[in-house]
């Protein structure tokens, strides 16, 4: 890589990529020497795409869809999280429909939750059914991957009564009268994290421009962690946040010079083996990469 080849990373337009915004209005990928191209993706379908194919050095994304393209046979590895340092990072909730009188875990049993199948949040309800005991052969799974469809159907709460969504859409359907069952930063336990990923080849052959990166995405957060309130436009932009929600939105608080903990990681791995997505789990030190100097 020469001084100013760019590193190609794809994005989707939440909360978890704000600090990469961030880095790229401030000029800190400059400053440290680390040339990006942030490159905006519709789906994470689209970027997983886009990565299988080659045409990016890195994504924002989870370690659910890490493990599927490592499975597939790109070599990528975590170097940083986004949002889930502790279990208040990365909110997502289960809601129901204003019209249901479901407003506790309990309730769910006998009822059907839409999700999207072998993703985060198929995962998360799993973790939510054995953390809260509840019996997960009782609770029919809809998959409804659109999330904005998701979000209407809920709130029309028609085809089913309960749905599992992600912030900010979470509390756009609260504010529509949606009721909170699950709220996964109360549960004492941390399910969910996001991630930056970058390429095992970029990793060995261009590690000091890796390591630049880290720079810029760390000052970055402590820059959004200072001063949230300079980048909160910025935020209501990225993070597609409703009309209806901008004067609720809180920007999240990210944790700074992080990777994600062995349990949190095996944990998912465990689940991709129990659904049949993985043959074998991946060691830790296969999917994270913690020798670099700024994480």
């Amino acid at each position: 890589m020469t001084k100013h080849s760019s590193l190609k990373i794809g994005v989707l337009r939440i909360d978890d990529s704000l600090p990469l915004y961030v880095a790229e209005k401030d000029q800190l990928f400059q400053k440290y020497g680390a040339y990006v191209e942030l490159i905006e993706f519709g789906s994470a379908s689209d970027q997983s795409k886009a990565m299988e194919a080659g045409e990016l050095d890195g994504m924002m994304t989870d370690m659910i869809v890490q493990n599927l393209i490592k499975k597939g046979g790109i070599d990528v590895k975590t170097i940083a999280l986004a949002l889930g340092a502790t279990e208040k990072e990365g909110r997502f909730l289960v809601i129901s429909s204003p019209h249901s009188s479901i407003v506790e875990p309990k309730q769910l049993v006998g009822q059907s939750v839409m999700i999207s199948e072998n993703t985060m949040m198929d995962y998360l309800i799993e973790q939510y059914e054995r953390h809260l005991k509840l019996d997960s052969s009782e609770i029919t799974k809809i998959h409804l991957p659109n999330l904005s469809l998701r979000v209407d159907t809920v709130l029309a709460g028609k085809e089913a009564q309960a749905a599992i969504l992600p912030e900010p859409l979470a509390s756009y359907a609260v504010a529509q009268g949606a009721n909170i069952v699950i709220d996964d930063t109360t549960l004492g336990e941390n399910f969910s994290q996001s991630v930056i990923l970058m390429t095992q080849k970029n990793i060995t052959e261009n590690r000091a421009v890796i390591e630049n990166f880290l720079r810029a995405y760390n000052e970055a957060i402590k820059q959004l962690n200072q001063h949230p309130e300079k980048y909160f436009e910025l935020a209501l932009k990225v993070a597609n946040v409703p009309e209806i929600l901008k004067g609720h939105y809180a920007i999240p608080v990210f944790t700074p010079n992080c990777v994600p903990a062995q349990e949190n990681v095996e944990r998912i791995s465990d689940w991709l083996v129990s659904r049949g997505l993985l043959d074998k789990a991946f060691p830790y030190e296969d999917l994270v990469e913690t020798s670099l100097e700024e994480q």
